[in-house]
């Protein structure tokens, strides 16, 4: 094929149901990946908002808040996404210290 055939060629419109890998990868890219990071709809962020102003400034020829009385809620993350507190158990292993190796000698 010529270039400009294969250009012509790339820019036809796949079918419906192709499975070539350049639709299948556009397919598997379109799917939300589930993250152990993701929060899900019991998790929620911490968030703070005013209630109240106390004390109101003139700054640059506009009245702003200075003091306010503020609502905070604190985050609140399931026990699902809630980090362990120490490593996993197979993180042990990684240190082995000598008494652990066998203690014949072999000879060479």
């Amino acid at each position: 094929m010529r270039l400009s055939t294969m250009s012509a060629y790339n820019r036809l419109p796949h079918a419906p149901d192709c499975d070539c890998s350049v639709c299948w990868s556009r397919r598997e890219m379109a799917k939300p990946a589930p993250s152990p990071s993701t929060r899900c709809a019991q998790c929620r962020p911490a968030s703070a908002r005013p209630i109240r102003t106390l004390q109101m400034g003139c700054i640059g020829g506009t009245w702003k808040p200075l003091v306010s009385e503020w609502q905070v809620e604190p985050a609140y993350i399931c026990e699902k996404h809630t980090p362990p507190e120490r490593p996993a158990k197979w993180w042990s292993v990684a240190y082995q210290d000598s008494t652990s190796a066998p203690s014949e000698q072999f000879p060479f």
